[in-house]
């Protein structure tokens, strides 16, 4: 009995602190369109909020935040409004310069063969200032200097998946972003549910290794691209590709 009640006690408090942070009824919809409203003012174009949370229930108990997604482009990113209805931070800037880098890696993927999404981002140890909205990939690299770029690919599986054309999907983009190390953990997709995780990613500003906890995933391997050369031989990489380590 005592083991019945401690599993009702656990739901509700579950149930309660999703309640707390994702809000409900109108408040939620006029926090939305406040932040909806502000991002507008602020970038121009047209933002959708996807997800609210920590509706004033932080410790301070003085901002709101959002999952957004810009509509044109399809950018996702997090921000977060105080009480007064002003964004004191949002991750606008340095989503859409990741987005470049995405795009060149998926497509670099692409032409070698390979099915693949990535969420990326670089990676600074030294504060060089403020991002610019609009800066392109080149203009990122010159001025900020990350050390990395680092992040996350789903690749769906396939028989046709190899060491060879993952390497030099990754040497074009290495190549491209003048030659910054690439960091990548690297989850293999049934090719069943591969759509619905690029899905699922598209409407996530980050992520980290625990999302894929319940994805069925059928391998992981984290690949490392330097000055210094890759972590892993073409063979180690196909063995991943065919559910082998």
């Amino acid at each position: 009995m005592l083991i019945k009640l401690g599993k009702k006690a656990t739901f509700l408090l579950m149930a309660v602190s999703i309640l707390s942070l994702m809000g409900c009824g109108s408040l939620n919809k006029i926090q939305a369109k406040q932040i909806e409203e502000k991002l507008s003012e602020m970038y121009g174009g047209t933002f959708e909020v996807l997800a609210l949370g920590n509706r004033f229930g932080t410790r301070t108990n003085d901002y709101v935040k959002a999952y957004v997604k810009e509509v044109d482009s399809g950018v996702v990113f997090s921000a977060k409004m105080n009480t007064k209805g002003e964004i004191i931070a949002d991750g606008y800037a340095i989503r859409k310069v990741s987005r470049q880098l995405e795009e060149l890696l998926n497509k670099n993927l692409e032409s070698e063969g390979i099915s693949g999404s990535s969420m990326m981002q670089g990676i600074v140890s030294t504060d060089t200032g403020e991002i610019e909205v609009g800066m392109s990939l080149d203009d990122y690299i010159a001025k900020h200097k990350p050390d990395s770029f680092g992040g996350y690919l789903v690749v769906k599986e396939s028989p046709n998946n190899t060491g060879a054309a993952f390497i030099n999907a990754f040497q074009k983009t290495f190549d491209t972003i003048k030659n910054i190390e690439l960091v990548a953990n690297v989850w293999i997709i049934p090719e069943k549910n591969y759509d619905e995780i690029v899905v699922e990613m598209s409407q996530l500003p980050d992520i980290d290794n625990s999302w894929f906890d319940d994805k069925n995933t059928l391998n992981y391997f984290k690949f490392v691209m330097s000055t210094d050369g890759v972590n892993m031989a073409e063979n180690e990489i196909n063995q991943h590709f065919q559910g082998g380590k």
